[in-house]
């Protein structure tokens, strides 16, 4: 019996010096901002996943708001503290490329990307510019909010789209699986071209850009919503949830509710927080299409840690998305 104790008390001694020796390692993951979120829950799947290898410190630093010269200010800084690897959601590609991505590739620091990839074409000029991106087929999410858009009016009309900015490269994929998915059509670059009657779909302006502000995505749905009938406008679709992220939500489009249950106005909208979720159970929105931030984060850290011990990554790893509606809001999310 004391020979077995001696043998489990030495099994645990060794197991906790090879614990204490192990490489310590830092890894970042620079969300497009800090207070969003869709960025929070990337934040808790970064920390879950360090917390799962042991060994691993998770920095999670972005901007507050949607900020592309803050960001790109911010990797610098990383870079220059020497960290072992970072995750970068792209907030604008071209400004980060000629400055901070430059440092980071100079000082041999592994990059992948998360939720929002560099340029397609920037990739391809350049192969080592990031070893992986994990996030949503954005493409695809923009198709699936179209598709959702036609099922609740499959006959066409005038669509307004929301968006961030018109040079973020994840965000006019969106715009363009939008577009795909009304028009029928291809297009060769995103955002695609704006809907002029292609399968029977308007967009009476080009699409409403928030710059990441909550509140501007909100008063430009406000300002739809009050003129809708007026402009003879059918549907408003966001290819992200800035409006919904905000309590006044409810305020703004309550008024609205029951042109909402009779479908003169749809509301289609990414992303399914909880926030959301409620929205479409109290009938202020039809249909929401969501993406998995937490597993965003948590999968960034496990790929940078890969990369750190000379492991091979998949290159491209898209996290499944969810499709909620008013019909299964309460399940749309669950595994």
């Amino acid at each position: 019996m004391l020979g077995m104790k001696f043998a489990v008390v030495l099994c645990l001694s060794l197991f906790m010096v090879k614990a204490v020796g192990a490489k310590q390692y830092k890894f970042a993951v620079v969300p497009k901002e800090e207070n969003n979120p869709f960025f929070q829950a990337s934040r808790e799947g970064c920390e879950a996943a360090a917390k799962e290898l042991g060994n691993v410190e998770c920095i999670f630093r972005g901007p507050k708001g949607v900020d592309v010269r803050k960001q790109d200010k911010i990797i610098t800084e990383l870079v220059a503290e020497g960290v072992d690897g970072i995750a970068i959601a792209v907030a604008q590609s071209a400004f980060i490329l000629d400055n901070s991505m430059k440092k980071a590739l100079s000082a041999g620091i592994p990059i992948v990307t998360y939720d929002s990839d560099f340029e397609t074409e920037a990739v391809t000029r350049n192969p080592n510019l990031r070893a992986a991106y994990i996030g949503t087929n954005d493409f695809e999410l923009g198709k699936a909010l179209g598709e959702a858009l036609k099922a609740e009016m499959p006959n066409g009309g005038n669509v307004i789209v929301q968006s961030g900015r018109s040079d973020s490269p994840n965000l006019n994929l969106r715009v363009m699986g939008v577009r795909s998915a009304l028009s029928g059509r291809e297009y060769e670059h995103s955002p695609g071209k704006r809907l002029m009657g292609d399968g029977g779909w308007t967009e009476p302006t080009k699409p409403l850009y928030n710059f990441g502000s909550f509140e501007q995505a909100l008063e430009d749905l406000k300002n739809v919503l009050n003129s809708y009938k007026q402009r003879d406008i059918h549907a408003v679709v966001a290819v992200g949830g800035w409006s919904q992220f905000l309590t006044n939500y409810r305020n703004v489009v309550e008024p609205y509710k029951q042109a909402i249950s009779d479908k003169e106005i749809i509301i289609i909208t990414a992303d399914t927080a909880d926030e959301q979720l409620v929205y479409l159970k109290d009938g202020l929105a039809h249909a929401n299409v969501g993406q998995n931030p937490f597993e965003m984060g948590r999968q960034t850290i496990l790929t940078l840690y890969k990369l750190a011990t000379k492991k091979p990554v998949e290159e491209i790893r898209y996290i499944p998305m969810t499709y909620c509606t008013q019909k299964n809001y309460q399940t749309c999310t669950k595994n």
